[in-house]
């Protein structure tokens, strides 16, 4: 058995090394030493430096593309809490600026803000989301997170309209459950979507958008329906392309019916969007899980055909979503990895 290489000898007063099998690095005279026992200083960033690294907007050697997921869901839900506030405010301090707070005046300022919600949560998130990179933990889970941040605290502006509005509560129920389903749908999508790269996570945006004011915008040009949706001209549902759009759905639900004794109306036909809505949510989930199971099973099929090299080889950043890569987001090849050194078997 061999004897172990000797160890190099310390400078008087240094102190010992907590790795004495560590090979001796020669530090010239002229250079620095840090001193370990003096505390770290951090470099305090700008507040419009912090925000890009934030929302994943900074460019450059610079930038780091995790830093606004390292937060997620935090800052989301920080800005959905916002925009919850702002919309709610703005819809009281209208009539409150009046002097005279009436039903009559609040009315439309209530069904102005059930569509701004409904934009929110058809347009603002997945615009969002689309933005920025790819998360680690995969985009089903954090899809989900989103549709837990984004429908809970929603219920808590909505369902008060009972009391603010004088909705009964199938209008709200109603209300509720369209912008439930379609919050659904768009989550399926997202779930796809989020795995593209730069030129189709535009492409899903604009499908997106599509459908959530598509239908309505067709009505309104061809004459089937009034430009301003929440006075509609006919005493029934609106037409079958505005209950298919998003926006088209909540603002007919929420549209001034007063000739018929209530402030709004609940239809059928508006539950049978509702609910077709939903069941197409669950074929955009299904098709989704389908996609990502084939993508990860691809990936795997090629890790296990490439050879070492070729694993080392590979580039680092197939789980950003950035460069166009959907098999497998959240798998990061680091390259091959060696085994380290047994201390005991110095010298064999």
């Amino acid at each position: 058995m061999s004897e172990a290489p000797p160890q190099p000898e310390q400078a008087p007063g240094s102190p010992p090394s907590r790795f004495p099998n560590a090979p001796f690095k020669h530090i010239p005279s002229n250079e620095t030493v840090p001193d370990p026992g003096a505390p770290v200083r951090r470099r305090h960033r700008r507040p419009l430096e912090w925000l890009k690294s934030e929302l994943a907007i900074a460019k450059g050697a610079e930038a780091d593309k995790w830093s606004h997921r390292r937060g997620e869901p935090r800052n989301f839900a920080f800005l959905w809490a916002i925009y919850l506030m702002l919309g709610s405010i703005i819809a009281l301090g209208v009539v409150l600026a009046g002097g005279i707070v009436t039903l009559d005046a609040y009315q439309p300022l209530s069904r102005g803000l059930v569509v701004t919600l409904a934009v929110g949560v058809m347009i603002f998130w997945p615009l969002m989301r689309l933005s920025q990179a790819a998360p680690e933990e995969g985009s089903p889970v954090s899809v989900l997170k989103d549709l837990a941040i984004v429908l809970i605290p929603l219920q808590a502006v909505i369902w008060p309209q009972m009391v603010l509005a004088r909705w009964t509560p199938d209008i709200v129920l109603a209300t509720s459950l369209a912008m439930i389903a379609w919050g659904f749908l768009i989550g399926g999508l997202l779930a796809i979507g989020t795995r593209s790269n730069t030129t189709w996570r535009s492409a899903w945006m604009a499908v997106i958008v599509a459908l959530v004011v598509g239908g309505a915008t067709i009505s309104v040009l061809v004459g089937q329906v009034s430009p301003d949706l929440l006075r509609p001209r006919q005493p029934g549902a609106a037409p079958v392309l505005v209950l298919a759009s998003g926006a088209g759905l909540v603002a007919d639900i929420s549209a001034d019916r007063s000739w018929s004794g209530s402030w709004a109306l609940v239809l059928p036909e508006h539950w049978r969007a509702i609910w077709c809505t939903l069941a197409i949510g669950g074929v955009v989930w299904i098709v989704a899980a389908i996609v990502i199971r084939h993508g990860r099973s691809a990936f795997v099929r090629k890790l296990s055909a490439a050879g070492p090299g070729e694993i080392a080889g590979l580039d680092s950043g197939i789980g950003s979503g950035a460069e166009g890569s959907d098999e497998q987001p959240g798998l990061r090849s680091v390259g091959t990895v060696h085994p380290a050194p047994d201390a005991t078997s110095n010298g064999k």
